[in-house]
């Protein structure tokens, strides 16, 4: 068991969230174990984003302002090079934390050393699923994630990802789709990755959508075979590549015929 107590530093990249970025950091101030520090990366918001976080006046929250719009990844990256805590979660600013995310985890790694991230599963905020407070010690499980299961399917969102401050790893800054997934891969591939059975966050849209635009669900399949390609030349398998990409294609064209049926 891990004896030393992890600290966490949120990151929430935003750009124009006036509508929920407010429910989204009392999510992470109402936790019942607080994080050290809640890193907000404004990309560019032209609404009221800056105002409704300066006006929470908590010495919790880092405000982060990019001169320009940057992207998603590279405000994750900004945050990521500032975070002081021995561990960094992630968190949208659509979505929100279960308020006993943070105990939880907290819980886990302190019970596995060998844990350099944690992930867990997910909600829609319209699901209302409720984990009891008092309880959610008899209903820990978390299992290895493996890099082939990892790699054929994404189990976790960005949101539902905790990693090891000190593990060097940031996103694809050239990736605008699929970023997420390609993060995940590169860091179950370098270390010990368990799953948590539990879904500690819930999130406003469904994962993948991206606004739901089929021509975005393309760009976003376009995403996850560049990552396989980068996959494949990392461990030189390039023997696996035209098979991945067909995968992938093949997951595509599934999803199109069940979207019209």
């Amino acid at each position: 068991m891990n004896q030393e107590i992890p600290t966490f530093s949120i990151i929430i990249p935003v750009l124009n969230g006036e509508k929920h970025i407010l429910r989204t950091i009392n999510s992470c101030l109402n936790q019942t174990q607080l994080p050290l520090e809640i890193i907000v990366i404004d990309d560019g918001s032209q609404d009221k984003t800056t105002e409704i976080i300066e006006s929470l006046q908590n010495d919790l929250i880092v405000l982060i302002k990019n001169k320009t719009n940057q992207g998603v990844s590279y405000s994750r990256n900004v945050g990521i090079h500032e975070a002081r805590a021995s561990w960094i979660m992630f968190l949208d600013a659509d979505d929100s934390f279960h308020p006993n995310k943070i105990e939880i985890i907290s819980y886990c790694i302190q019970k596995n050393d060998r844990v350099g991230a944690m992930g867990h599963g997910f909600n829609l905020e319209s699901d209302h699923v409720f984990i009891p407070s008092r309880s959610w010690k008899e209903h820990l499980l978390f299992r290895p994630i493996s890099i082939t299961k990892e790699l054929l399917n994404n189990q976790m969102v960005t949101p539902s990802f905790t990693v090891s401050s000190n593990n060097g790893i940031l996103f694809n800054q050239n990736m605008l789709f699929a970023e997420d997934h390609d993060f995940i891969l590169r860091t179950v591939e370098m270390f010990p990755v368990y799953f948590l059975d539990m879904p500690l966050c819930s999130l406003g849209r469904f994962p993948l959508t991206k606004g739901g635009l089929s021509s975005n669900k393309w760009k976003m399949r376009i995403g996850e075979m560049s990552m396989y390609i980068d996959y494949c030349k990392r461990h030189h398998k390039y023997f696996s590549m035209p098979f991945l990409l067909l995968f992938s294609l093949m997951k595509h064209i599934r999803n199109k015929v069940i979207s019209v049926q």
